[in-house]
This record gives structure tokens, sequence and C-alpha cells, in this order.
């Protein structure tokens, strides 16, 4: 009975690690409440003026972190053609002063992070405006786009984000730490109560 009990006990603790791991390495985004999986990390790289990197789940969640810095560095890539096909934006003074590279990068603004997408030229725009998506699109985004949605430079759009963004209070990583120490303790304190029973 007692094995039983250790066992089960086992199980939980592997188990609550398990789902604190997984919640340490899922970000939220730091402009709206969605969740910032590993795809959107590996999609879109943000870092302010200092190198600290920003969680994002969008384009437009990455534009809108113009209202809280000033400077901002957006590394993505294409939707329609893929990570070979990078897609660099140097913003600063508040959208101001943008750089992208390509020059020839745009944006599809459909009205929502679900609905937006970088696209490397107006070849791979128009093809994503027919499509909604490619494979290379993150999962949660592979729908077709409103009817309405806006194809824009990403200088246009970082004007706009920076005059009508509201201030958005930077993310804190404590309550994913916690969970993971907790995970840790929890499963540290299982083995030893079951080394214990062993004996």
């Amino acid at each position: 009975m007692k094995r039983r009990v250790y066992v089960v006990l086992l199980a939980f603790a592997i188990t609550t690690g398990l789902i604190g791991q997984s919640l340490a390495q899922t970000q939220t985004c730091e402009t709206c409440p969605m969740q910032v999986g590993a795809d959107a990390q590996q999609h879109f790289a943000v870092y302010d003026g200092n190198g600290t990197r920003h969680w994002v789940e969008c384009v437009g969640c990455a534009l809108k972190l113009l209202k809280t810095y000033d400077t901002i560095r957006i590394e993505t890539y294409c939707d329609w053609y893929g990570p070979a096909y990078p897609v660099v934006a140097e913003i600063s003074q508040n959208g101001g002063v943008t750089t992208v590279d390509p020059s020839t990068a745009v944006i599809l603004m459909g009205g929502g992070c679900t609905a937006n997408r970088v696209a490397y030229n107006q070849t791979a725009a128009d093809e994503l405006l027919a499509n909604g998506y490619s494979e290379y699109t993150m999962m949660m985004m592979q729908q077709a786009l409103p009817a309405n949605t806006n194809v824009t430079t990403i200088q246009k759009r970082a004007l706009t984000f920076a005059a009508t963004s509201e201030q958005v209070a930077p993310q804190s990583y404590l309550l994913p730490a916690v969970i993971a120490v907790v995970g840790i303790v929890v499963i540290a304190g299982a083995i030893v109560a079951y080394k214990k029973a062993k004996r």
C-alpha cells in the first residue's frame, strides 16, 4: 500500500514538473494576452535598444512595443517563402526612423494577431492574400485573411503604432520561474520520499 502511494506521488511530481517546464518555455505576449509558444519565439525575435529580448505573437504586437521602447529591432521571416527569406526592421525614434531589409518587405494587417503576416515582397503578399498562409506561417495563423486586410510597409505602420498604441508594462518572468522552482521542489521531494520508502 505504501509503495502505491509513493508511486502515485512520484507520478504526480513528474507531471507537475513537466507542466512547470512547459509553462516556463511559453511566454506571454507583452502587448496582448496571447501565449508566445515555440513557433512564435522562432518566428519573431524582437530586441529593444539595450539588446533585451521581448516576446511577441505577431508583427503587430512587435510594432506596439514602440510605445514603450523608442528603439526596437524585429527579426522575422516571410510567411510565404519561409525562413530562407529573412526580414529585419531597425526602428528608432518611436517609429520616426525605420530601416527594413529587404526594402521590398511589406506587412499584411488583418485586424488581429492571427490575421497579421510578413511578406518578403509584393509577390509574396499577393500569394498570402490569395491563400491566407503557407507551410511557413505559424500554425495558429493558418487561416484565410479577411477581405479588408491592409498591405503596407513596416515604415508606415511603425509610425501608426507609435502614435496610437497604449502604454505597455514590461513583462515579468517571475511566475514561470516560480512554477519551475515549485515543480523541481515537488520532484525532489517525491524522489526523497520514494528512496526512504524503498529502505
